[in-house]
């Protein structure tokens, strides 16, 4: 009966843990950057079209798995960004299945709006 509760106590702890993670430290460090140095209101704007798990954009993301032969096939494998000012320079790396169903790497450049929609695709490779 002891052991059990124990467990209990571990798997509760380990769940408020992994939680906390996720939803509660995003406090101040989403709001400097590196150096320590405070982000200005348009940085933090910019950064949340990025979704915080995998540095994806997804309106980027969203219109390459319209042009692909298999959606479900999508990995995400990095995405960069530019800010330059009238609109922000994305560059998208993922993996997903061709028309043979073999899987290839391939790269998007795009550029956005600061709403989050996709201005031109640039380039695809």
């Amino acid at each position: 009966m002891k052991k059990l509760t124990i467990k209990h106590i571990l798997s509760l702890l380990t769940v408020c843990f992994f939680i906390f993670i996720a939803f509660g430290s995003d406090d101040e460090k989403s709001k400097t950057n590196a150096d320590g140095t405070p982000k200005t209101e348009r940085q933090i704007e910019v950064e949340k079209q990025f979704s915080a798990w995998d540095g994806s954009h997804s309106g980027l993301t969203t219109l390459i798995k319209k042009s692909m032969n298999d959606p479900d096939s999508y990995e995400h494998i990095e995405t960069r960004f530019k800010d330059e000012g009238d609109y922000i320079f994305v560059i998208t790396k993922f993996r997903g299945a061709n028309a043979f169903g073999g899987k290839v790497i391939n790269t998007v450049t795009a550029k956005v709006d600061l709403s989050g929609n996709v201005i031109e695709v640039i380039s695809q490779e």
